[in-house]
């Protein structure tokens, strides 16, 4: 690991989600340091997102709901897997299993990790560890929707597979880590 030199950090913003403020210098190959830098990374948290399947139905799960961000890019309702941040000290398998619950209304029959990235490494130090899991009707415990309190109005979606790789093909699905958990699943379930 090359060397890194922090001259300076500091939280410029601190709410919902924090914005830090940095100057730095980082060991080039070489061995000599770089002039100080000042960057800006946006701290949200990490989450947790998956790919559902139903095994009884032969469906996938994906949800829609409101994304203001989106809405600036003329898309406000997206489709994307079921996800959610991940609680302080939280581990990442019970926190996906609590959102799948809450989401889609089902309990988690399985349950595997797929990978765990970055999602934007220039300026935000978010991660999302991925998921495949499986449900089935005898789990199904409520209609989902999301909690009332976090205002998530979540519409569930389920699909066949071959509407779901359409839907891939058509670029119906917006978001980076449902279409990685929806190619996953595809390839999973390709007979």
């Amino acid at each position: 690991m090359r060397k890194v030199d922090v001259k300076e950090s500091r939280i410029v913003f601190d709410d919902f989600y924090k914005m830090e403020e940095a100057t730095f210098a980082y060991e080039l190959p070489d061995g000599t340091m770089t002039e100080p830098l000042t960057r800006l990374c946006f701290h949200r948290g990490d989450g947790v997102a998956a790919a559902v399947y139903n095994t009884d139905t032969r469906k996938a799960f994906l949800v829609r709901q409101f994304r203001y961000p989106c809405y600036t890019h003329g898309e406000g309702w997206i489709l994307e897997v079921v996800a959610g941040m991940l609680g302080k000290d939280e581990d990442a398998t019970a926190a996906m299993q609590r959102e799948i619950e809450e989401e889609i209304g089902y309990k988690v029959a399985a349950i595997e990790p797929i990978c765990h990235f970055y999602v934007s490494p220039g300026g935000t130090s978010e991660r999302i560890f991925l998921f495949y899991a499986e449900v089935n009707e005898a789990g199904k415990v409520s209609n989902g929707g999301g909690l009332d309190h976090e205002a998530e109005n979540i519409e569930v979606i389920e699909m066949m597979l071959d509407e779901l790789r359409d839907t891939l093909a058509r670029n119906g699905i917006p978001d980076g880590k449902s279409i990685m958990a929806c190619n996953y699943l595809l390839q999973k379930h390709t007979t």
